[in-house]
């Protein structure tokens, strides 16, 4: 039970110990394996810069668009691949705890890189409190002050106030999501191409 708790995603196959996990990346105009690799982490989203790179040097090309579906969403593997100059496409995951019980998620907090804060639903300014590392990410803490009078708190939090976290690299992600919003068309192309099962 420990090992579940400790799991991100919460599951432990009890009766399989020894699992693996196939991983290949597709030429979307041909429809052909370019490269693959067999892991035994049960999890895509630590494989998409790895696959990234093993792809662009199987083409031979210099630059590379790639396109994965939301299993692979994790911020340090969309930075790797800025980095490597690897244009990525990946949806956002879906676990917001406050969307899911009808409250705004972190999507309706704007920010304003400029002020360094992020504006709420009804205006407030939410000013960056302080800093942390977790889990190995370097973190900035918003809130607002005045959240106790707000006529949208019982849709915004249940806590004294609303507090909403920044990655230090969160316009990474911010960036991805915009091309994707751009660009739709990509992810009905990974839909239509091969994908291992």
């Amino acid at each position: 039970m420990e090992q579940i708790e400790k799991s991100i995603d919460r599951y432990l196959a009890a009766m399989d110990t020894a699992g693996y996990n196939v991983q290949s990346a597709v030429d979307a105009k041909h429809h052909l394996i370019v490269t693959h690799e067999v892991t035994n982490d049960g999890v895509d989203r630590d494989q998409l810069s790895s696959m990234a790179k093993q792809t662009r040097a199987a083409m031979g090309v210099e630059v590379l668009s790639a396109v994965a579906d939301r299993g692979y969403f994790k911020g340090e593997e969309i930075l790797a691949c800025q980095e490597a100059g690897i244009t990525v496409f990946v949806p956002k995951t879906l676990t917001s705890g406050a969307t899911a019980a009808g409250r705004f998620g972190k999507g309706d907090f704007i920010y304003d890189a400029a002020k360094n804060e992020y504006r709420c639903s009804a205006g407030q300014s939410l000013i960056w409190r302080f800093s942390s590392v977790e889990k190995g990410l370097k973190l900035h803490r918003y809130w607002s002050s005045h959240c106790q009078g707000c006529a949208l708190k019982e849709r915004c939090t249940p806590s004294p106030e609303r507090r909403v976290s920044r990655w230090e690299h969160e316009t990474v992600r911010e960036d991805m999501q915009f091309r994707l919003g751009q660009a739709p068309e990509m992810m009905r192309i990974r839909h239509q191409t091969v994908s291992a099962t």
